[in-house]
């Protein structure tokens, strides 16, 4: 399983679309009580359901990890976790996986200075006021230094969508070939 880890615009979305396209993973859909953005598919980007759902499903332990984010719920149900998936997660979420110690599991922060992130949001017409919110939290979330168990980290401003996937992938094949 392939664990994609990264502040907002960093690219994590874009590369879980290339490696499911490639057809070696398919993508760990999770829940989330947040809003639809403009493009976004129901069960191809995130379950999207309403928080009275979302604690239904905490009280009745389907979730491996869930997590508050951005005022939002989102969550892994325990049946979806398998090898051949890819997931995009926040640290308190990745926290989770980390000291399950599950096998198999390889994970990448994709770091990307807030310059670029930005003009991502901005051209993907994201709104101002919730730019700058997120910003201000993925400086607290996001901090390196206070994110345990980190496989790799790869500067996503200076490669294409193409390269990194292709970075992912073979680090993630070389370290399990080698297990």
């Amino acid at each position: 399983m392939i664990i994609l880890i990264g502040p907002s615009a960093s690219g994590k979305t874009e590369v879980a679309r290339e490696l499911v396209k490639r057809g070696r993973f398919k993508k760990l859909v999770t829940y989330t009580t947040r809003n639809k953005r403009i493009k976004e598919v129901e069960g191809v980007d995130y379950h999207f359901i309403t928080k009275e759902e979302f604690f239904d499903k905490i009280n009745k332990g389907l979730f491996f990890e869930y997590v508050e984010y951005n005022s939002n719920f989102y969550g892994t149900l325990k049946e979806d976790i398998t090898d051949d998936k890819v997931v995009i997660l926040e640290p308190r979420g990745f926290k989770n996986y980390y000291e399950a110690k599950l096998n198999n599991v390889i994970s990448f922060f994709l770091a990307s200075d807030e310059e670029h992130r930005i003009d991502r949001m901005i051209f993907r017409r994201d709104d101002e006021e919730k730019i700058k919110e997120r910003i201000a939290s993925d400086r607290i979330v996001f901090n390196l230094s206070s994110i345990d168990g980190i496989d790799y980290i790869i500067d996503s401003d200076s490669l294409t969508i193409s390269q990194i996937t292709d970075e992912v992938e073979d680090l993630y094949f070389n370290r399990i070939n080698k297990s």
